[in-house]
C-alpha cells in the first residue's frame, strides 16, 4: 500500500473517531495510532511484564558446516510457483529462520536488523504458550476439569447471562459462542473489529466481561482472541499467579531459556492483564526451546515440564473431516496448536502459528524444529519441503483437486467431463493421499468462479454439486449450490435446498 495514502487514511480515521476517542480513551487511540503493529515494536505500544531466565541456558549444538544449501531448495510460493528458498525468504519478509535437527542448528539467518537477541512478538503463537500453562495447571489440580464452568474461576462473571454454561473446554476449543468480528482489510471495519478491540484494549477484563452470546456454547468453532484471553484470566485466578510468573517458574527456567521474555499488558501496574492470545515476545532460539519441549513430549533436560498426555492431545489429529483453515495442507486446531491434515499420519508434524508469519514448526518424524519470524501475513508452507530435503527424501507438493477441475473447465471440459475427472482424481487420491488434496472451501471457490464465467456456468454448477455430495451435511455447500441453481433458473431445486438449509420440512 502507498504509505502516503495509508497515513492520510489513518489521519482521516483519527479525526472521524475524535468523539469515540474521548469516550473510549486510550484503546481507540492505540487502534488508530498503530492499526497493524510490526513484530518487533511491541515495547513501544504496550507495557511489558517480564519473564526472567535463570541458571544456565540449554545450548543447541552447531553444525560444523552451516547448511547454506537450504537457500537453494525450491519451495512453493503463495502464487504456486517454485522459487529458491532464499528468494522466498525475501519475498515473504522473513525476519528470522532457524532450522534445528537433532538438537543441532543447521541453518540460522536473520534479516532487516534482527539478530539472535532480538525479542520479537509471536502474535497468536502466544495461544500455544497459554495452552502449555493450562496443561500444567490441570496437572497440578489448580484447574479441576476442562468441563468446569469458567465462572468457577471468574465468579464476577456469574451474574452475566452470556457466560452461563461456558466451560474451560469451550474456550480451549474456541466454541464459547461469543460474538466476534475479525479484521478483513477494510479500514473502518478493522478499526471497530473485535480483533482490534481485544488486541489494543486498556482494560482487558472489562472488555471481556462485556461480551454477548451469538451461539450456544460448544456448537460452532470461530477463531477469536477473546476466548484465549478469557483462558488467561481463568489461569491467573486459578493459580493465584500472573501468567508471566507461571511461565517463568514452570516453563522458562526449565527449558534453559537464553534470554528473558515478556508479555504485553493492557495497562501498567500489578493489575495489568497479559494478552494471552497474541502478546508473548521472545527470541528465535528461545522459541525453538519451547518447540523442543513439545518435540520431546513435554520433557526438557530430564524434567517433565508439561504432562505428556497433554502434549499428545494437543498434537494428534481429531477424527473430524474438515479442517478449520482450508489451505492446501489443511490446518486443524487442537489445544491452540495447528496440525496439518494433509497426508496425516504419514506426516505427524504440528506447529504454533501467529499473524504476519510467526511459526514454531515441529516434525517429530525427522526430529526437526523450525522457527520462523516474519512481518507478512502472506505465507506458504515450506517446512515439509525442507525437512524432507534434510532427511534425504523426495518431496512432491500435493496437487489441488479443485484447481485441476478449474483448469479442465477453462480448457473447455463439459459438466459431465468435470464430473468424470473428479471421480478419476478422487480415485487417484485414495491410492496416493500425499499427492492430492481437496477441501470444501476450495470446491466452493472454484464452483463460484466458474459460475461467474458465462462459458463455464454448467461446469460451475457441476463442481458445486460435487461439493455438496462430498459434504452432504454442510450448510455452506448447500447454500452455494442453491445460489447456483437460482443463477441458472432452476428455482425448484434452489427452493428445496433453501428449505433444507433453513431446517424447514
Amino acid at each position: 500500500m502507498n504509505q502516503t495514502g495509508y497515513r492520510a487514511r489513518l489521519v482521516s480515521a483519527f479525526v472521524s473517531l475524535g468523539l469515540a476517542t474521548a469516550v473510549a480513551g486510550c484503546t481507540t487511540y492505540r487502534i488508530v495510532r498503530w492499526r497493524e503493529p510490526g513484530s518487533a515494536n511491541q515495547d513501544a505500544i504496550f507495557p511489558q511484564r517480564l519473564v526472567r531466565r535463570s541458571g544456565a541456558s540449554f545450548e543447541f549444538a552447531r553444525s560444523a558446516v552451516p547448511r547454506t544449501d537450504i537457500d537453494t531448495i525450491a519451495v512453493r510460493d503463495i502464487d504456486g510457483r517454485m522459487r529458491p528458498f532464499a528468494h522466498y525468504a525475501m519475498a515473504r519478509h522473513l525476519k528470522a529462520f532457524v532450522v534445528i535437527r537433532n538438537d543441532t542448528i543447521l541453518y540460522e539467518r536473520y534479516f532487516d536488523g534482527y539478530t539472535d537477541s532480538t525479542r520479537s512478538s509471536s502474535f497468536s503463537v502466544a495461544k500455544a504458550v497459554t495452552s502449555i500453562l493450562l496443561g500444567i495447571a490441570l496437572d497440578r489440580g489448580e484447574i479441576r476439569s476442562l468441563d468446569d464452568p469458567i465462572t468457577t474461576y471468574i465468579p464476577e462473571l456469574a451474574r452475566k447471562p452470556a457466560f452461563q454454561g461456558v466451560t474451560v473446554r469451550h474456550l480451549l476449543e474456541m466454541k464459547s459462542g461469543f460474538a466476534y468480528t475479525a479484521t478483513n482489510g477494510h479500514l473502518w471495519h478493522d478499526l471497530t473489529s473485535s480483533d482490534a478491540r481485544y488486541f489494543y484494549t486498556t482494560d482487558r477484563h472489562a472488555a471481556l466481561a462485556d461480551q454477548h452470546r451469538q451461539d450456544e456454547p460448544g456448537t460452532r468453532w470461530i477463531y477469536k482472541d477473546s476466548d484465549a484471553q478469557l483462558l488467561g484470566w481463568v489461569l491467573t485466578n486459578a493459580t493465584g499467579r500472573s501468567v508471566a510468573k507461571q511461565l517463568e517458574e514452570r516453563v522458562w527456567r526449565n527449558i534453559g531459556a537464553e534470554f528473558g521474555a515478556s508479555w504485553n499488558l493492557d495497562h501498567r501496574g500489578s493489575d495489568g492483564s497479559e494478552n494471552t492470545a497474541a502478546g508473548f515476545n521472545a527470541t528465535a532460539r528461545d522459541f525453538a526451546r519451547l518447540a523442543r519441549l513439545y518435540l520431546h513430549h513435554g520433557e526438557s533436560n530430564g524434567t517433565q515440564v508439561v504432562p505428556a498426555a497433554w502434549v499428545d492431545a494437543s498434537t494428534t489429529l481429531a477424527p473430524r473431516p474438515e479442517p478449520e483453515v482450508p489451505v492446501w495442507w489443511q490446518m486443524q486446531h487442537q489445544h491452540y496448536w495447528w496440525i496439518p491434515m494433509q497426508n496425516w499420519p504419514a506426516e505427524r508434524d504440528f506447529f504454533a502459528d501467529g499473524a504476519k508469519g510467526q511459526r514454531l514448526y515441529v516434525d517429530p518424524r525427522t526430529n526437526t524444529i523450525i522457527v520462523q519470524l516474519a512481518d507478512d501475513d502472506a505465507q506458504d508452507f515450506p517446512f515439509r519441503r525442507i525437512t524432507h530435503y534434510l532427511a534425504g527424501e523426495p518431496y512432491r507438493y500435493p496437487r489441488g483437486i479443485p484447481g485441476l477441475l478449474y483448469q479442465a473447465a477453462q480448457r473447455g471440459a463439459s459438466a459431465d467431463s468435470v464430473r468424470a475427472l473428479f471421480r478419476q482424481l478422487t480415485a487417484d487420491q485414495s491410492k496416493d493421499p500425499a499427492g492430492y488434496f481437496i477441501n470444501e472451501a476450495g470446491m466452493i471457490q472454484v464452483g463460484n468462479a466458474l459460475l461467474a464465467e458465462p462459458a463455464h456456468v454448467q461446469a460451475g454448477v457441476a463442481v458445486l454439486e460435487l461439493s455438496s455430495q462430498r459434504s452432504p451435511n454442510s450448510l455452506l455447500s448447500r447454500s452455494a449450490l442453491a445460489h447456483a441453481y437460482e443463477h441458472v433458473g432452476d428455482t425448484v431445486r434452489a427452493r428445496t435446498l433453501r428449505q433444507r438449509t433453513a431446517g424447514e420440512p
